[in-house]
């Protein structure tokens, strides 16, 4: 067993007067040798510091300290479907009790990660400030804007007690009908992709919160949602240069701190047609051999359909850690428990102890993991910052927030000239009752438009009945959510719309692709209440749009396309 507890009594003895002396003096700099620490770590406890794993429930259960006192966990992921976010006051509770657990035990300090991208993908929705997406961001281009949002939430999860977020998204999206990436991009430059993410790197580093590039290579130009199936970028090195690798070169010698990789196949970097990257030694060591990176190399979650279907979630963390992973992922994904983390674990350890994997490998991987908890302050500060929890979701972070929505709303067209919309009409408006939640927070703001809800699979009797209550040269509204994945919804879309239609791309701009004939147009890029509210301002003309394109739409809008007034 690794002797911590005495470097836990050094450090914290009391761990209330610790938190008090830290937040008092701002001490947060590691006084630490990792290579004492290393030295001192049984092979079994080396294991165990490159799993990350999922667990159930809100609060630390047993099976979820068997897991830190045995099997020695580097880190911890939260998801709200697995039911760890319920508050801010009970996730802080639960990292609480999940380092005091470490502690107890003489363990090292776990990361406690997460996904908080902001927009589509969040895990933590109530008592924080909740942002945007990331296409949001690029549709403002604005840096400041893009270096306050990381700011602020890095500061708030470093408050709950996260040390690790799965952000920023740094993969080009390239191609329309990507069905994974989509509006979690900045956009299609890389360019524009490359500035705002690197702008989030120092902003973590000062809150000691890392942060992560992802998806490397790249996975804006594919087809497949890795999520269910194993996508295949059939380009070019020399076009991966210049579109797919610029943002995470640039991340890399920008000092981020972690890569994750990708479970795509992309035999121009690999050299073969049937190993992901993150299974590909080519392709992980273009970044510590090719870019000289010598941060966190993590895996995308190994339960995903990509990884599992093909090589089982066992046999394919072997590999990716001899490809050069540091740290092997493991998320709530569909069909997978978190007991299936101890199979791992006992593979890995048997792999090393007949040499399927080098344990100098091991050891500088997990030297690394060490480093980066060093950077985040865990080893004197892992506990949550209750003193000053009521700093979460301030109104002045909320102010950044609703002004990166208002700046990022995009008036697409406006031919006919239907907006701004006449407050003192009733105007139609038609909306999937999958997302009627966002629909009642605009009619908070637009109480004269009047309400349709339909199923986003609506039948032809729905189509039909709903035809037959709005005459067809009546101005309406129609929401779109993904046109490309909600065909039948493209097909009420078509049904419907003509001159008077003002379309709204709830999520993907993109959707514009899919129809021609409308008369106005806006894309939100989400529909987060920040964007909603600006949304229902956009639409009865109390501010101007302002927002431009952070994609091309091939033959229709330029890369940059906003209107500016109505």
């Amino acid at each position: 067993m690794f002797k911590i507890k005495l470097y836990w009594l050094k450090f914290s003895g009391c761990v209330i007067i610790t938190v008090l002396i830290l937040s008092w003096f701002g001490l947060c700099q590691e006084k630490v040798n990792i290579d004492e620490i290393l030295n001192n770590m049984s092979l079994e406890e080396k294991v165990g510091q490159v799993i990350f794993g999922f667990f159930r429930g809100p609060v630390l259960t047993p099976e979820l300290e068997e897991m830190i006192r045995d099997y020695h966990l580097g880190g911890i992921i939260l998801y709200s479907s697995a039911g760890n976010t319920e508050s801010p006051i009970q996730v802080a509770s639960l990292i609480n009790a999940v380092q005091y657990c470490a502690q107890k035990h003489g363990q090292i300090p776990p990361l406690v990660s997460i996904d908080q991208e902001g927009g589509l993908i969040i895990r933590l929705t109530e008592g924080v400030t909740v942002f945007p997406g990331n296409m949001a961001l690029g549709a403002t281009r604005n840096i400041d804007l893009a270096r306050k949002s990381a700011e602020i939430t890095a500061r708030e999860l470093r408050i709950l007690g996260i040390t690790l977020n799965f952000a920023p998204v740094v993969d080009v999206n390239s191609n329309p009908a990507n069905p994974i990436i989509g509006i979690r991009s900045f956009g299609s430059d890389p360019e524009i992709v490359s500035s705002l993410g690197t702008t989030m790197i120092e902003p973590y580093k000062k809150e000691r919160v890392l942060c992560t590039a992802k998806h490397f290579p790249g996975h804006g130009d594919a087809g497949i949602d890795s999520h269910t199936g194993l996508p295949f970028i059939n380009r070019s090195r020399e076009d991966l240069e210049k579109v797919e690798l610029v943002p995470f070169i640039r991340m890399v010698h920008n000092g981020v701190p972690a890569v994750m990789s990708a479970h795509i196949i992309v035999p121009d970097l690999s050299g073969r047609d049937d190993f992901p990257a993150t299974l590909s030694k080519e392709i992980l060591s273009i970044l510590r051999d090719d870019w000289g990176f010598n941060g966190l190399i993590i895996t995308d979650s190994m339960g995903m359909g990509a990884i599992d279907q093909r090589w089982g979630i066992v046999e394919a963390s072997i590999l990716a850690f001899q490809a050069g992973a540091d740290v092997l992922l493991f998320g709530a994904d569909k069909n997978h428990e978190p007991a299936e983390q101890k199979a791992v674990y006992q593979a890995l350890l048997e792999a090393v102890q007949t040499g399927r994997i080098r344990e100098s490998q091991l050891d500088e991987s997990v030297m690394r993991i060490l480093r980066a908890k060093a950077d985040a302050a865990v080893f004197s500060n892992p506990y949550p910052d209750f003193a000053n929890i009521d700093e979460l979701a301030s109104p002045e972070s909320h102010k950044i927030a609703r002004e990166i929505a208002m700046q990022s709303i995009t008036l697409i067209k406006n031919s006919e000239h239907l907006l701004p919309i006449d407050k003192q009409v009733s105007i139609p408006i038609i909306w999937p009752k999958e997302y009627e939640k966002s629909l009642q927070l605009l009619l908070k703001n637009c109480p004269n438009l009047k309400p349709f809800l339909l199923s986003i699979e609506p039948s032809d009797e729905e189509r039909n009945a709903l035809r037959e209550k709005i005459q067809e040269n009546e101005m309406k509204i129609i929401a779109c959510y993904d046109l490309h994945r909600n065909t039948q919804w493209k097909e009420l879309v078509d049904f419907l719309t003509n001159e008077k239609t003002i379309l709204i791309a709830m999520r993907s701009p993109y959707d514009f692709l899919k129809v021609t004939d409308y008369g106005a147009a806006i894309a939100t890029y989400g529909d987060r209440p920040v964007s909603i509210e600006a949304l229902g301002n956009i639409l009865k003309g109390e501010i101007q749009p302002n927002g431009q394109l952070p994609v091309e739409l091939p033959g229709q809008y330029h890369l940059g396309w906003g209107l500016k007034e109505f």
